[in-house]
């Protein structure tokens, strides 16, 4: 396993993907802290986040995109089945490398929150439950993202798959509008992790929205190991 993200992270720095996303993530995001923040002299965090997510939103696909696409293109993909290590290990080294590199990038914009400590406006849980939802809702977006690479080896469909299954998640909470069957709008509802996701950046601790949002982590990652373990056998 540990071979396997060694592996995946060389692959991020020797490429330009990881220059290009570290460069594009830190962009957005000090783009809007400077647009949301400073500039109006709002201590509010959470502006700054609802500003960037949609944005981020697009970038997850870029991490993920040549997981297992890239293997299948490049015929790397037998070399990987024949290794010695358990799929599920495969499956959760590709996805930890995604994850580190987005944690990286979010590693760096801790400083925003210690800049409005500095100027005294600061809220705490607020930030906290901020970073808690953007980091729970990013993992199940790249575990996605690593489902639909192992589906097909075109990067570009891959990523358009994953746009789909991206926002479809994460709007279905605004279909109500479209949809009179209550218990279908209910059932859409529940599946919406834009709830989850409020409620964490306005400090609301709900278990039950954190539990979806780590159920369809896990299911994703589950589907992904089923997909790869298939073609190894």
């Amino acid at each position: 396993m540990r071979a396997v993200y060694r592996k995946e992270m060389r692959q991020y720095f020797h490429s330009v993907i990881g220059y290009v996303f570290l460069a594009i993530f830190l962009f957005i995001n000090a783009f809007y802290f400077l647009l949301q923040n400073l500039l109006t002299r709002s201590g509010d965090i959470t502006d700054y986040f609802q500003a960037t997510i949609t944005l981020e939103m697009f970038l997850m696909p870029m991490l993920t995109m040549r997981s297992f696409s890239e293997e299948k293109k490049q015929k790397t993909d037998l070399l990987l089945y024949t290794m010695p290590v358990d799929c599920t290990h495969v499956v959760l080294a590709k996805f930890l490398a995604a994850e580190s590199m987005f944690l990286l990038g979010l590693a760096v914009t801790l400083a925003f929150p210690v800049i409005l400590a500095l100027c005294g406006s600061v809220q705490i849980w607020i930030t906290l439950g901020n970073y808690i939802g953007i980091i729970l809702l990013m993992s199940a977006f790249i575990a996605i993202g690593i489902f639909v690479s192992a589906l097909t080896e075109n990067q570009i469909v891959s990523a358009i798959i994953s746009y789909v299954l991206i926002f479809a998640l994460w709007y279905s909470y605004g279909l109500g509008s479209a949809i009179q069957d209550p218990l279908l709008l209910a059932l859409f509802n529940k599946l919406s992790l834009m709830q989850m996701y409020y409620e964490l950046a306005l400090g609301i601790l709900n278990p039950a929205g954190i539990a979806l949002n780590l159920a369809i982590t896990a299911v994703f990652l589950l589907l992904t190991t089923a997909a790869v373990r298939g073609k190894r056998g």
